[in-house]
């Protein structure tokens, strides 16, 4: 039997992948203005994010506006489209992604950045935005990591979206349209962009120093609510909705760039979630996404709007107050777990970070689940974090052995380096060495393995040191993502372009302002040096009281 053309085969998974949606939300697809959402995820990922849905739902439903959503290919159709030379293309209509007014990328991680210019070079589009000669389509990209720092991608975007895209997107797709319908330049544009709030547009801003505060945007209560409108078996389970009832977060964890820069910490109005509960489809599960679900002052209400629709409730966020709800990874909405967030074995260290979580009421908690229906616990640590000493990593292993002595479920342990991030009371802290951190992460799978029924999965410390690079990273690593784009290695790429990949590994003076330093996250650099500095006492007094209750246990 004859094997299919790969043009056919993969244009049959296309239409695969859009037959088997179920959307409850209709939409145009004709109008004066094309937009194509692109996500540098492939789809199963891209479409488990309610983010993504989100954003979806404002670019298609504005007025004389259609949207085509795009996905990074799969492996296989993405070495052929890249062997012979076939554009990335849209799910809806299966045309390349070069073909409409407005382009809008989405990364979620410093991983996606690499992916946007792969997707470009695939469609034949132009890499850097000086080249596109053509007006269209415009080039935008938004979402955490570029609200934190834009400067990887500042060559390649025409514009960038700070902050939540609720306040900023309408204002964008009506300057364009408008202008667009006049006639006016690609630089006129621009200009005019420049001057809506939240926007940074690098040809007219300029970089770096001669640009006045850009203010990240966000959206008030009544802008809230995110809810899942599109289920496919190619995703999550077809019988969960996710929905949204607060943003922001109320903890101050140090080292965590989306509790920064998604401040304030706000919740949806009450009525205005039991409205969405009770006018939703035929569903069986609810999901409540938050920071943390069961910090919601009116949950029970919540969950009573749920009952009446006999749905069943599952919590979506990974603090230890959740307890039993699903993890980030979107297969977890399918089973209930145990999830815990604790980051380190030591309360002592947990405080310099900024959790307050301790290990007696965690392990508390854990217990007292131990009859209950779940699947397995779940725990994630991070290693290399700022003022990390040996006597924290090996209290991991003491902490994951006292789970298991409270618990009989299946253990799994996830063990991350720790990333310095913009905009984190952490981001002049060095990130530990590769060398170090793979020495670390091997002896405490070897020992975590020791104990019953415990699975570890670890993090590539390469891999984090080179997103450490770019989420840090100014204007001139644009150039080595240019250069990686060639096909050579990361550190040929770097050296190149001649920045020392090593320099994350050092601590940086708080005194140094960052090329990125331009953005106002509605709070300054000032308040996170506070931080790092009350850190750094925390961390002074606990080395003393470990030192005194050595020598104690010593003169014993």
């Amino acid at each position: 039997m004859s094997r299919k053309p790969a043009a056919e085969y993969y244009d049959e998974r296309r239409r695969r992948l859009l037959d088997n949606e179920i959307c409850t939300q209709t939409f145009s697809s004709q109008g004066i203005f094309e937009i194509i959402l692109a996500s540098p995820k492939e789809y199963r990922t891209a479409m488990s994010s309610l983010r993504f849905q989100n954003i979806f739902k404002q670019l298609a439903s504005w007025p004389e506006t259609c949207c085509e959503r795009a996905f990074y290919p799969e492996k296989d159709e993405f070495h052929w489209r890249s062997r012979y030379g076939n554009s990335a293309l849209t799910l809806e209509t299966g045309k390349s992604i070069k073909q409409c007014d407005l382009l809008v990328f989405t990364p979620t991680s410093e991983d996606d950045y690499l992916r946007i210019l792969e997707m470009m070079k695939l469609s034949n589009r132009e890499i850097r935005a000086e080249d596109r000669v053509s007006k269209w389509p415009l080039v935008i990209a938004g979402g955490t990591p570029v609200t934190a720092n834009p400067m990887p991608l500042s060559l390649f975007m025409d514009a960038f979206v700070i902050g939540e895209t609720e306040p900023s997107m309408g204002p964008v797709l009506d300057t364009i349209k408008s202008l667009g319908a006049q006639g006016a330049s690609k630089k006129k544009l621009l200009r005019r962009l420049a001057a809506l709030p939240g926007m940074y547009i690098p040809s007219v801003h300029d970089i770096p120093g001669k640009v006045s505060s850009i203010m990240r945007q966000w959206a008030g209560s009544d802008g809230m609510g995110m809810t899942s409108f599109i289920h496919s078996p190619d995703c999550i389970s077809s019988d969960i909705r996710m929905l949204e009832i607060s943003r922001g977060c109320s903890f101050n964890c140090k080292f965590c760039q989306p509790g920064y820069v998604s401040l304030p910490y706000r919740e949806c109005k009450l009525e205005e979630l039991e409205n969405t509960i009770e006018n939703m489809p035929d569903i069986k599960k609810l999901a409540l996404l938050g920071s943390s679900p069961r910090s919601y002052p009116e949950l029970r209400k919540v969950i009573k709007a749920a009952k009446k629709r006999n749905l069943e409730v599952i919590f979506c966020s990974n603090k230890y107050e959740d307890q039993i709800h699903s993890s980030e990874d979107p297969d977890d909405l399918n089973k209930k777990s145990i999830v815990l967030s604790p980051e380190t074995g030591t309360d002592s260290l947990r405080r310099v970070i900024g959790k307050k979580l301790k290990n007696s009421h965690i392990f508390e908690s854990v217990e007292k689940q131990s009859d209950e229906n779940a699947s397995n616990i779940k725990i994630y640590f991070m290693i290399g974090l700022p003022f990390e000493i040996e006597a924290d990593r090996v209290s991991i292993i003491d902490f994951v052995k006292e789970i298991r002595s409270r618990n009989p479920l299946p253990i799994q342990v996830n063990i991350n380096p720790f990333i310095p991030k913009p905009w984190t009371a952490f981001q002049w802290t060095a990130m530990a060495t590769p060398i170090n951190l793979r020495e670390w992460i091997e002896w405490l799978e070897t020992e975590l393995k020791k104990i019953d029924r415990v699975t570890v999965r670890s993090g590539d410390p390469r891999e984090a040191h080179i997103r450490a690079l770019f989420a840090r990273g100014d204007h001139r690593t644009s150039n080595v993502l240019e250069e990686k784009l060639s096909g050579v290695g990361w550190n040929t790429a770097f050296k190149r372009i001649g920045l020392n990949i090593k320099w994350v590994l050092e601590d940086i003076d708080p005194e140094i302002s960052f090329e990125w330093s331009f953005l106002n996250m509605g709070f300054g650099h000032t308040r996170l040096a506070r931080e790092y500095h009350a850190s750094f006492t925390l961390n002074q007094n606990r080395l003393k009281d470990m030192q005194k209750e050595l020598e104690t246990e010593e003169s014993e």
